[in-house]
């Protein structure tokens, strides 16, 4: 089945292939008919146009072509010479064929002259190159002697007596004769012009002569030059012109030469006459013709067979039909032109002189152009149709979903576009948006480019696009604006106080505006904290002050009461005594603690830098309150190194440090219990977070016997306690002088709880 399937399928290919190649050599053969019927009306409108048909650019540049043709002859003649002592060819240059002085000029003038002549003829060469390989010419030497670029007699224009001679006339639309006699004057002769006047010509060539626009102005440019001198013309010199019918110079075909007018009236009068000849009748049947092939290369009646309609290689070419349909449709002119644009197509006698008269390789050359234009141009259609075909079958719908490209592609289409409009509403004027803006620019100049090239129906296109582009604009515009009412509604709202407000849409190129919004009321709540938490630090300050302070006044006033009475016993008296001196102590101690605390929390410390070793000095302190150490049971573990440990410190304020962190283990650890002190080398980020620096930490751990029930954060404050009834005795201010301290000589202290565990932690560098 899948044999049959495949053989069907290579047959069908063939014969489509057959059928394309059929249709166009059937159209190929009708060409000679409408150029035939055509006729009347060509010749009808080159009688009209008359004088017009050739231009005089093209006529001044074969005159200025005599001058080059003129100089080169002269370097032919003179390196044919024997005498080696004339000059060669390849010294003999343009001023020193047209260039004659009278009288010695300066140096710089005559080389400024000689320059000037060579440089004109550069140029006329370089300009006469553009059409001499499409116009031929043959050069009069002397009696049966030419200097010629072609193979056709166009030297019969000098021997011959009549005006058109009739092998001269069916291979040129146009010739004549220019000759210089030994003064440089111009005459014309022997003209002939398929169409153009010969008058005309004649006139348009004196009318060159005279203004002479080889040399034009240059002897009045010139005149200052100190000597007299001569821009001479070609003497004794005659050439014939030949303009082919075939040469590019003529467009289309023959009727009317380019230099001749306007190519657009020329095309658009050739337009009507083939059309009513013939020419459309001829296009409309091969489209016609080619739809009936396309129905019967896809009837299954015909085939008796299922007609494959899956997507050919699996390509999507729905595009590519519409677009190849509207093409051929649009190239009813072109075709129209491929009909008179060669002349072995003029009639059927002259393709078949053609063949007979020994031009039938250019006939078959002419008849393959054409030919291959038709197979082109029926290919297209025949595609366009066979791709546009299962739309029938399909419908629509399904049509596009099968078969279209863009449809296939519109998600991937839409998730970049979607990306890009997100970009655009989003854009982070923080950093760099060259690439957005790059993104918009190519966007808007593709959709330009597009729609330039549909001249001017782009003008429609054009509204079109401004229409969309303002509605864009519009929707953006206002989404900016709801966007930005949205960010000033959650910026009054902080500035009225409310903190707790947020921002929970989307608001385009505004968003990094809600992420600092964020932090500003989170700045805005940690100050509000902050503050309400100082202020309930400085009444618990004046509260703890207070009560630390009135409890022993009260017990040296009460006290001293006692002692003024006179009926007290003497041990009495001194028990009296002993209590008022500890009561006294305790207050001097509390008011020494308040006054180093207030010194450290100004910054008014003076400090005394020394080399000090911190383990040893940690060691002292310990063997200080070994004792109470011993009477609670505590147990000191030592985790140190056995190097010493040395840094710049003041020996007295970290001696307190220690003490303190001591005295505060003896208040409240639990008894029986040990207490670990680490003391290591580590290394720490510096400030930029980019480098390393070293630190020795100091770790003191030990556990509490009472439940650890307060905000670690908060007891390094002054006049705070570990137990919240305050039954201990000390001032509270032990472990805020040893902080104060710490990070008044550049450390750090901070505290850890863990449950019941206790955790003091310094760092020095």
């Amino acid at each position: 089945m899948d044999i049959k399937l495949k053989n069907s399928r290579n047959t069908r290919i063939k014969v489509a292939i057959a059928g394309i190649l059929l249709i166009s050599l059937v159209g190929l053969f009708c060409f000679p008919a409408i150029n035939q019927k055509a006729k009347p009306a060509l010749e009808q409108v080159g009688e009209e146009r008359g004088e017009e048909q050739i231009d005089s650019a093209l006529l001044e540049d074969i005159y200025e072509g005599c001058y080059k043709l003129y100089l080169e002859t002269v370097q032919r003649e003179i390196s044919s010479v024997e005498n080696e002592s004339a000059v060669g060819v390849e010294n003999k240059t343009a001023a020193d064929v047209f260039l004659e002085f009278y009288s010695s000029p300066d140096a710089d003038d005559e080389q400024e002259l000689t320059d000037f002549v060579n440089q004109v003829m550069e140029e006329i060469g370089r300009n006469f190159e553009e059409c001499r390989s499409e116009i031929d010419y043959c050069i009069l030497l002397g009696k049966q002697s030419y200097e010629k670029n072609t193979n056709q007699p166009l030297e019969r224009a000098l021997t011959t007596t009549v005006v058109k001679d009739d092998a001269l006339s069916e291979y040129y639309s146009t010739y004549f004769v220019l000759k210089f006699d030994a003064g440089g004057m111009l005459s014309v002769d022997k003209v002939y012009s398929r169409w153009s006047n010969e008058d005309s010509i004649i006139k348009t060539m004196g009318q060159i002569d005279r203004e002479n626009p080889v040399w034009g102005d240059a002897e009045e440019t010139y005149s200052g030059i100190g000597g007299e001198f001569d821009l001479r013309k070609p003497s004794d010199f005659t050439v014939v012109f030949g303009i082919p019918k075939t040469a590019q110079l003529q467009v289309w075909g023959g009727y009317g030469v380019y230099y001749g007018f306007d190519s657009e009236i020329d095309y658009y009068d050739l337009l009507p006459i083939y059309a009513e000849a013939g020419g459309t009748i001829l296009f409309v049947l091969m489209l016609a013709i080619s739809g009936a092939f396309v129905w019967f290369m896809t009837s299954k009646k015909i085939w008796k067979t299922e007609i494959s309609m899956d997507r050919p290689g699996h390509c999507y070419l729905a595009e590519a039909a519409v677009v190849g349909t509207f093409t051929m449709l649009c190239l009813h002119d072109s075709f129209l032109q491929m009909i008179w644009q060669y002349d072995s197509l003029r009639s059927y006698e002259v393709l078949r002189s053609m063949f007979t008269g020994g031009k039938a390789l250019a006939a078959l050359e002419d008849l393959l152009s054409v030919e291959l234009g038709l197979l082109m141009l029926v290919g297209i259609w025949y595609l366009s149709l066979y791709f546009l075909r299962p739309m029938f079958s399909l419908g629509l719908r399904e049509y596009i979903r099968q078969y279209s490209f863009l449809y296939q592609i519109f998600p991937w289409l839409r998730e970049k576009w979607e990306k890009f409009v997100a970009e655009v509403r989003h854009i982070d004027f923080s950093e760099k948006s060259v690439k957005t803006i790059i993104k918009i620019v190519v966007i808007n100049f593709l959709v330009l480019a597009v729609i330039s090239c549909f001249w001017f129906v782009g003008i429609w296109f054009l509204l079109g696009y401004s229409i969309v582009v303002f509605y864009l604009l519009k929707k953006n515009y206002d989404r900016i604006g709801r966007d930005y009412q949205m960010l000033l509604y959650g910026v009054n709202r902080i500035a009225e106080g409310d903190l707790e407000t947020e921002i929970t849409e989307d608001i385009g190129v505004f968003e990094p505006f809600k992420a600092e919004l964020g932090k500003i009321r989170s700045g805005f709540k940690k100050a509000v904290e902050d503050e309400v938490k100082s202020q309930r630090m400085k009444t618990e300050l004046i509260t703890n002050v207070s009560h630390d302070l009135k409890t022993p006044l009260t017990a040296i006033t009460t006290y001293v009461e006692l002692l003024k009475k006179e009926d007290i016993t003497e041990e009495e008296r001194r028990s009296y005594i002993e209590t008022l001196e500890k009561k006294s102590l305790r207050l001097k101690v509390l008011i020494e603690d308040l006054f180093e605390v207030s010194k450290a929390t100004s910054n008014n410390i003076s400090l005394n830098l020394m080399e000090v070793d911190v383990v040893n000095l940690m060691k002292q302190v310990s063997v200080e309150h070994a004792d109470k150490f011993e009477q609670m049971g505590l147990e000191l573990r030592w985790n140190v190194p056995e190097e010493k440990v040395i840094l710049m410190l003041d020996n007295q304020k970290t001696y307190r440090i220690f003490e303190n962190l001591f005295v505060n283990i003896q208040k409240y650890a639990m008894p029986q219990s040990r207490v670990y002190v680490d003391v290591k080398k580590t290394t720490a980020e510096a400030g930029t977070g980019k480098s390393t620096e070293s630190c020795v930490d100091i770790t003191i751990k030990n556990m509490s016997a009472n439940e650890l029930n307060f905000n670690p954060d908060e007891i390094t404050e002054r006049f705070v306690r570990g137990d919240v009834s305050r039954n201990t005795e000390g001032s509270g201010l032990g472990l805020a002088i040893a902080k104060s301290f710490t990070e008044a000589q550049g450390g750090k202290f901070h505290v850890e709880v863990d449950g019941d565990l206790f955790k003091v932690v310094i760092q020095w560098k």
